[in-house]
């Protein structure tokens, strides 16, 4: 081969380099642009919302339950939880006026006691741990919500969702809430509140309006439930208790 093929194949090569450098150098920026490009639409807000809470591997929470109804208005529930996807393990307790209940997840068994009683051991089953895993159960409503609205603040975003009706019976049956024909859904919406750098819940706030019969007369009640989750991936001690 000779000197002046040689180096026409060297320049040939030294181009090619360069070409591949530069695309390597777009397709990072464009990945990089696609993942940090300021949100500007509540559907891209909820994707990035759902894609960070999968890769979460622990929280806790705090939840507060009220309802309304005929002028006056009663707390549900109160109490709060620890959730390890990583060891599949959680711990929750929860109380109402008259009764209080704790329950620990662990080594694949599910235990309850209600205030002064003993444990109680059950095999564990999806429905009790869906039952109690407040950020699973709120952003498989958001994934199923084709109405979205979203605001911004200073550190957070604001997304309001509008969960579909099929979608929102569903998780009213799971809680114990029995739709039985004559009551009328008026509104149900949930609003979370969305740390602006890293796309992770910081409160779920929801809202159920409903016509129902009460004593014969057909009310007017509101259900509202907050939950806020703090502690992300800190690492949880949650032990058997002892029977």
């Amino acid at each position: 081969m000779s000197r002046v093929s040689l180096n026409n194949r060297k320049g040939i090569d030294r181009q090619l380099l360069v070409a591949l450098g530069l695309a390597c150098v777009l397709i990072f920026f464009a990945i990089y642009y696609a993942e940090n490009r300021e949100v500007n639409d509540a559907r891209t807000l909820a994707g990035r919302t759902l894609s960070a809470s999968g890769d979460v591997k622990s929280y806790q929470f705090d939840i507060h339950s009220n309802i309304s109804m005929m002028g006056e208005y009663f707390t549900l529930i109160r109490g709060n939880g620890s959730v390890d996807y990583l060891n599949e393990k959680m711990a929750v307790r929860l109380g109402s006026v008259d009764d209080s209940m704790d329950m620990i997840i662990v080594e694949g068994k599910a235990y309850f006691r209600s205030v002064g009683h003993s444990w109680e051991m059950r095999e564990l089953n999806r429905n009790i741990w869906e039952n109690y895993d407040q950020l699973t159960n709120m952003n498989l409503l958001l994934a199923n919500s084709t109405n979205l609205s979203m605001e911004k603040t200073d550190a957070y975003f604001i997304l309001t969702a509008f969960p579909d009706r099929n979608a929102f019976i569903g998780e009213a049956e799971n809680a114990g809430l029995q739709l039985k024909g004559n009551e009328r859904l008026n509104e149900y919406s949930i609003k979370y509140t969305i740390e602006k750098d890293s796309y992770r819940i910081s409160s779920i706030e929801s809202r159920i309006e409903f016509i129902m019969n009460v004593q014969g007369l057909m009310t007017p009640v509101a259900i509202n439930n907050r939950v806020d989750i703090y502690d992300y991936d800190v690492k949880l001690e949650i032990e058997t208790p002892v029977i």
